[in-house]
This record gives structure tokens, C-alpha cells and sequence, in this order.
């Protein structure tokens, strides 16, 4: 038994369709907002009221205002009944102290792949362990044929979580180490 598994003609074609994607540090009508350093990066969610990014780390919580990039508020716990692994939630701090934000990393969890724009974006692993983040518009797919126009590559890396904010306006990639946040133009 062979130790690899020789790529079947499927792999080969979706890993041409790949590279015709063009990288881009924001897609078009879109704008980097940060890209934050977050040691221990645990997990991330959007706020359902406000324009704002929870990130949950060995260092505690920090809130990131979505439209300047700045950290709004901070603490230090590390860990506390505010977090709730299993459940997926974790309690806001700062502007959004009251709401229970949904959590996406370690323990799981999902944010919005989508939005109501036409927008999304898609994950795919062709050199696992490491992921490669592409952003399409107008309804497009990047791993079909034809629609490589429509996509770009943003982020190539060990993905922790990622998605689009409640609103659609806001869109993060994060690693254990970092996040960048985009805004809708």
C-alpha cells in the first residue's frame, strides 16, 4: 500500500480552478479595516447589535470597533463563567456588555459564510493543514469552473475561525495568533 495517495484527475482539476484565483488584501468594494494581533486567539463572534468583533484569548476579551479597527474595550481573565465552550456564547464586554455574543474556533461553532449582497466566501485545504479563505461575488463559487473573475484569495494560513458579520457588512479571518477585519464600502 502506497504511504501517498496519488491525486485523481477531480484533485487536479479543482486545484487548476484554484490557482487562477488572483490574491487580494481586500476584494473589490471592500477595505482592510486591521489586521490585530491576538496571542492565544481562541475564538471570535459579531455582535447582533452593534458594529463590533469579540475575540476571546488566553489574555481575556477584547472588543474591536468594526468601522476604525480600534480596540474598544478589554479585560484580562483569562477564563471565567463568561465563556461558554459548549454552548457557543460568550458574554460581551464594553458597548456590548449585555448581549451573548455567538462564538466561532476551538470548540466549533459558525459564522455566516454568506451575505445578502451575493457575497461569500469559501474555505478549502488543498495544502492541509493550512487553509486557503476566497471571497466571491455576485453568487460565484470558487471552487467551479469560470467563476475565478469573481473570487479572490485573501487569507492562506492555520484558519481558526472565520465568516461575515449578522449585518453583512463586516467580514474576519483569524488564526491563533491574529485576525483581520473588512468592511463593506
Amino acid at each position: 500500500m502506497p504511504l501517498f495517495k496519488k491525486k485523481d484527475s477531480n484533485q487536479e482539476r479543482l486545484l487548476r480552478i484554484l490557482d487562477q484565483i488572483k490574491a487580494a488584501e481586500s476584494p473589490e468594494g471592500w477595505v482592510k479595516v486591521t489586521s490585530a494581533a491576538v496571542g492565544g486567539l481562541s475564538d471570535l463572534g459579531f455582535s447582533k447589535k452593534g458594529p463590533y468583533l469579540l475575540a476571546v484569548s488566553s489574555q481575556g476579551r477584547g472588543v474591536f470597533d468594526c468601522d476604525t479597527g480600534n480596540k474598544v474595550a478589554r479585560d484580562y481573565g483569562s477564563y471565567g463563567d463568561w465563556l461558554k465552550e459548549r454552548e457557543l456564547v460568550c458574554e460581551g464586554i464594553g458597548p456590548i456588555d449585555s448581549e451573548q455574543i455567538c462564538t466561532s474556533g476551538l470548540q466549533g461553532g459558525g459564522l455566516p459564510l454568506s451575505n445578502q449582497f451575493g457575497e461569500s466566501i469559501e474555505v478549502v485545504a488543498p495544502n492541509w493543514p493550512v487553509y486557503d479563505l476566497y471571497f466571491c461575488k455576485d453568487y460565484k463559487s470558487a471552487l467551479v469552473d469560470g467563476h475565478s473573475s469573481y473570487c479572490k484569495k485573501l487569507d492562506s494560513e492555520h484558519l481558526r475561525a472565520y465568516g461575515f458579520s449578522w449585518c453583512g457588512k463586516y467580514l474576519v479571518s483569524a488564526t491563533g495568533s491574529d485576525l483581520t477585519l473588512w468592511k463593506k464600502l
